[in-house]
Parts: structure tokens; sequence; C-alpha cells
């Protein structure tokens, strides 16, 4: 038998909304924890693998406020399942009461 799983999250890149604060968040965005959200069983008999792009904007208390899709895996399954993952991403606290900014977090679907 053979088994599937996925690798998943990580970060990627960052942008903010005021690019003048830009040096300041850059480190608690660096340091993201990010949970692997579970593959289905029902995705193995179709093979579903892909990448999925998501801008998160995360909040002066490391938490993620909104999250949206910036490039599709091409399944809307993979691509829910990474935006509801995200929700549960941690930052580190801003020290310096930061306003929001947007970062980019990538999950890979890979079957094994």
């Amino acid at each position: 038998m053979i088994i599937r799983s996925i690798a998943a999250v990580a970060l990627i890149s960052l942008s903010t909304i005021n690019p003048a604060s830009a040096a300041a968040p850059a480190g608690r965005l660096n340091d993201a924890e990010c949970g692997v959200p579970a593959y289905r069983t029902a995705w193995q008999d179709e093979e579903l693998a892909g990448n999925v792009k998501l801008a998160v904007l995360v909040d002066a208390n490391g938490n993620v406020k909104d999250t949206k899709v910036i490039s599709s895996s091409g399944y809307l399954a993979l691509d829910k399942a990474s935006l509801r993952a995200s929700t549960n991403c941690k930052f580190k606290p801003a020290t310096n009461g930061a306003e929001p900014v947007w970062a980019q977090v990538q999950y890979n679907w890979v079957l094994n």
C-alpha cells in the first residue's frame, strides 16, 4: 500500500502596507509558525497536488486577520484547505505597535 502525504508551508516573501516601515516588521514575519493542513483521503484517488500562494494580513499581535489566494493550485479543494490552515499561522507580535502587514505563505501539496 502506498501512503501519500503532503509537504506544506513555507513563508516565502514579505510585503507591507506601509513601505516606510518595511524593516520593522520583517523579523516577526520571518518567524511564522503555520500548521500543516490535512490531506483528505478522498483527494488521494484524484492525486490532487499543486502549490497555493496566499497573502495573509498579520496584525500587531501576530494573528492572521485576512487571507486571499494569490496563485491557485488549480484545485479548489486544495486552495480552500490552504486558506483554512493559514488562518492558524502565528507570527511574532510587533514590538513597536506596528500597523497590519501583508505576508505571503505558500503551501506545497505534494504526493509522496
